[in-house]
């Protein structure tokens, strides 16, 4: 069986035709559809429960309210049967016809098929936060992650198991499936244009993912403000030395430094209270994870 997973978030210009396409690329498979509702806010639920009643490959989990991609991307690989995994958006940027060519190279000891998007003009700022976040991303999993992999991607039942063996509440399962390894691919597909729908990350979302892949994969923050911390007690004796050079040897003290005083009073209060910040997020990720609360709630499902 094929567990093609969906999130879904006010999509519901596109969900009747992207069910269409997919029943029809896959109509020799065994083949379940979970469309995982992350509390929209337009039609996108009445018209999933139409389609289920159309098509009994067909089901739905839908949430109590918006809890976000990565939850909804949980619920969905909790409740797969399949033994291979398709995991995609429900935009229609994603051709469902690009499926069967990615589970054909599921094979020859292959785990997990990524998708890389042929290039297309983006805007600066998303080409920017693109590139800085898998670069990041690249360096922390110690992979070549490539600069324009997409969401879709095919893996196998072997790495859904193991993926559920993570249990944090806050996770993020694009950086996860490079860190838990397996033998994988790159297969270049094309996109299509979004039908008239924005994208649901903004600038500021996508910032968020970024600092979350920073503090849930990455000691860097911390090391950030040891070595800071090591380089103002360096230049506190530094500056302490010249002051005793100039005193002992040249009978005179540097001239009063008021200005420079407040200056490095006020540098020394910015990176504490900013080091705190990172201490204190730190602390409320791992109080999150002490709570052990759900990642969603579901509202509605069906079989």
């Amino acid at each position: 069986m094929i567990s093609i997973i969906i999130p879904v978030f006010n999509n519901s210009k596109t969900l009747e035709k992207l069910s269409e396409r997919i029943i029809h690329t896959l109509n020799d498979h065994e083949l379940e559809i979970i469309y995982i509702n992350d509390g929209s806010t337009d039609n996108s639920l009445i018209i999933l429960k139409e389609l289920h009643k159309k098509y009994n490959q067909i089901r739905i989990i839908s949430f109590s309210r918006n809890f976000g991609q990565h939850p909804a991307i949980s619920a969905g690989f909790e409740n797969a049967k399949g033994e291979q995994i398709v995991l995609m958006d429900a935009d229609l940027q994603d051709k469902p016809e690009n499926i069967p060519k990615l589970i054909d190279n599921l094979k020859n000891n292959i785990d997990i098929v990524y998708t890389i998007r042929k290039d297309k003009k983006k805007s600066f700022i998303k080409d920017v936060t693109s590139n800085i976040f898998h670069n990041f991303t690249a360096k922390q999993v110690g992979v070549n992650v490539p600069k324009n992999i997409g969401t879709l991607r095919v893996f196998s039942r072997k790495v859904l198991n193991a993926l559920l063996q993570y249990k944090e509440v806050n996770v993020l399962y694009g950086p996860l499936m490079y860190y838990i390894g397996f033998n994988h691919c790159y297969v270049e597909v094309d996109r299509d244009e979004r039908p008239g729908e924005k994208s649901s990350y903004s600038f500021f979302k996508r910032l968020e993912l970024g600092v979350n892949t920073l503090i849930t994969y990455s000691d860097l923050p911390y090391r950030v403000f040891i070595n800071i911390g090591v380089l103002i007690i360096i230049g506190s004796i530094v500056y302490a030395t010249m002051l005793l050079v100039q005193y002992f040897f040249y009978g005179q003290m540097l001239p009063d430094g008021i200005t420079i005083i407040i200056f490095i009073l006020a540098l020394m209060f910015g990176v504490i209270v900013f080091g705190l910040g990172i201490v204190g997020f730190y602390l409320y990720r791992s109080f999150q994870e002490v709570l052990r609360r759900p990642k969603y709630l579901v509202d509605f499902s069906t079989d």
